[in-house]
């Protein structure tokens, strides 16, 4: 167990940066996958051109199985250091609760994947729960369309800065995001479990 906190954080996973804080803080997106497609591109045609069932067949599987664990590795030791850093300072985490497998299917597919918010957020839960954190997983409906004061601000994926014009504010979507986020966990009830993921809102 970790020495009590009374700072609280709001995060909003994406693909531009892997995520950005409620405090401003953006963590940069590794993309492991993406600067590991050549090499995977090239191992993919080498087992193409190699004999089924020939030795040469197999060492080029191995090979091209080495580069998939290998990037799986880059991703997950990633994943450990960011939740880390989060569940050290932070005494409640407020996350989006996103459905990351119905993301995965669409057109994002391959940049979701890369990102790995799944697991990400799985690590999250586990490392809060130890360190006795309270981490809470918000309704996710409105949260890029919705300004802090409340008001809609309506935006394309394209609109990477929001402008309302109900209070004025001028600011990262991203960073808007996710203190949208952050207003939403402290709806939470006094009574919610310490390590807890849950929806904050109905």
């Amino acid at each position: 167990m970790l020495p009590p906190s009374t700072e609280e954080i709001g995060v909003d996973v994406g693909l531009e940066s892997f995520a950005v804080l409620s405090d401003e803080t953006p963590i940069k997106n590794p993309r492991w996958y993406r600067k590991a497609q050549a090499k995977l591109r090239q191992a993919q045609r080498r087992v193409a051109r190699r004999k089924k069932g020939s030795e040469r067949r197999r060492k080029a599987v191995a090979l091209l199985q080495k580069i998939h664990e290998h990037v799986a590795n880059q991703r997950k030791d990633f994943q450990h250091k960011e939740a880390l850093k989060l569940v050290q300072r932070y005494g409640v985490i407020a996350v989006e609760d996103l459905t990351v497998k119905g993301l995965a299917g669409g057109m994002l597919a391959k940049s979701v994947q890369d990102a790995g918010w799944g697991g990400f957020l799985q690590m999250l839960a586990y490392k809060a729960e130890s360190a006795g954190r309270k981490l809470c997983a918000v309704d996710p409906r409105g949260t890029s369309q919705t300004c802090v004061c409340g008001a809609r601000v309506p935006k394309r994926l394209s609109d990477r800065v929001h402008v309302c014009t109900a209070c004025g504010l001028m600011a990262s979507r991203d960073h808007v995001s996710a203190q949208v986020i952050l207003e939403r966990a402290r709806m939470v009830p006094s009574s919610a479990n310490v390590g807890e993921v849950r929806p904050c809102v109905a």
